[in-house]
C-alpha cells in the first residue's frame, strides 16, 4: 500500500510540472519559440506579415540599389520615352509639312519628391519625331564645328519633320535660341537644316531623362534628373 501511494503521489507531481511548462514556457519571450521565422518575419524590417500569416515581399527602401530610386538612371535598355533612365530615346513621326519650333524655355520642377529640371519645346501644328541621347560632344550640322555649352555632360535633341524657320526663311522662334535655366542647365539651337532641328543641352553630369508629349499647345517636355 505505501508503495502504491507513492507511486500516485510522483504521478501527480509530473502532471502539475507539464501544466505549469505549457502555461509558462512556450509562450515565455525567452523560450525558443518566440524565435521561429515566422515571428522573425513579423518583426523584420525586410519583411511584413499580413493578418492571415502570409509573408510579403519587402517594399523598396531608400537604402536599396539605384535601381529602386524613383529617379534612377537605368543602364538597361530603355522601355519607353517616358521612364526615366539615361539611355538613348526616339519617337519616330512622319509629318505631311515640317513641325515648326516657336518657343524653347527650361524651369526647374518636383513631381513626386523628384526634383528635375525641364527643357520645354512648344511646337506649331503638331509634335515632331526626335532622337535624344547623350553624346561626347555635341556639333553644329553641317559645319561640324563644335556647339559651346556649359557643364561636363553633352545631350543632343535632334527633331525630325521639324523646322524653326517659315517658308521664307526667317526664325519662328519666339524665345531667344539659347538660354541657361535656374540650375545650370544650358540649351542651343545647334541647327536648322533639311527638315531636321538640331538642340544641344549642358549638363553637370549624365543623368537619366525623360520625354513626355503635351498638348494644348503641342509641346515636348524633356526632362533631367537633378
Amino acid at each position: 500500500m505505501t508503495a502504491l501511494m507513492t507511486a500516485l503521489m510522483v504521478g501527480l507531481v509530473g502532471c502539475g510540472g507539464s501544466s505549469s511548462a505549457g502555461a509558462n514556457g512556450a509562450g515565455s519571450p525567452s523560450s525558443p519559440a518566440a524565435h521561429s521565422p515566422a515571428t522573425a518575419a513579423a518583426g523584420s524590417a525586410t519583411a511584413s506579415v499580413s493578418p492571415g500569416g502570409t509573408v510579403r515581399p519587402p517594399a523598396p527602401s531608400a537604402s536599396a540599389g539605384a535601381s529602386t530610386r524613383p529617379g534612377a538612371a537605368s543602364t538597361g535598355p530603355r522601355t519607353s520615352a517616358w521612364n526615366w533612365s539615361s539611355q538613348p530615346a526616339a519617337q519616330a513621326r512622319q509629318q505631311a509639312r515640317p513641325v515648326r519650333l516657336v518657343s524653347l524655355r527650361s524651369a526647374v520642377n518636383v513631381e513626386n519628391g523628384v526634383r528635375f529640371d525641364r527643357l520645354v519645346l512648344e511646337f506649331a501644328d503638331g509634335v515632331p519625331g526626335y532622337r535624344a541621347q547623350f553624346v561626347p560632344q555635341v556639333v553644329r550640322p553641317g559645319s561640324g564645328a563644335p556647339l559651346p555649352l556649359a557643364g561636363q555632360a553633352a545631350f543632343e535633341l535632334v527633331l525630325t519633320s521639324a523646322a524653326a524657320h517659315d517658308d521664307q526663311g526667317a526664325s519662328t522662334l519666339r524665345t531667344a535660341p539659347d538660354g541657361t535655366g535656374p540650375s545650370g542647365l544650358s540649351y542651343a539651337l545647334a541647327g536648322d537644316f533639311e527638315g531636321t532641328v538640331h538642340i544641344g543641352v549642358g549638363l553637370s553630369r549624365v543623368a537619366g531623362f525623360r520625354i513626355v508629349e503635351l498638348t494644348g499647345p503641342d509641346r515636348l517636355a524633356v526632362g533631367f534628373l537633378s
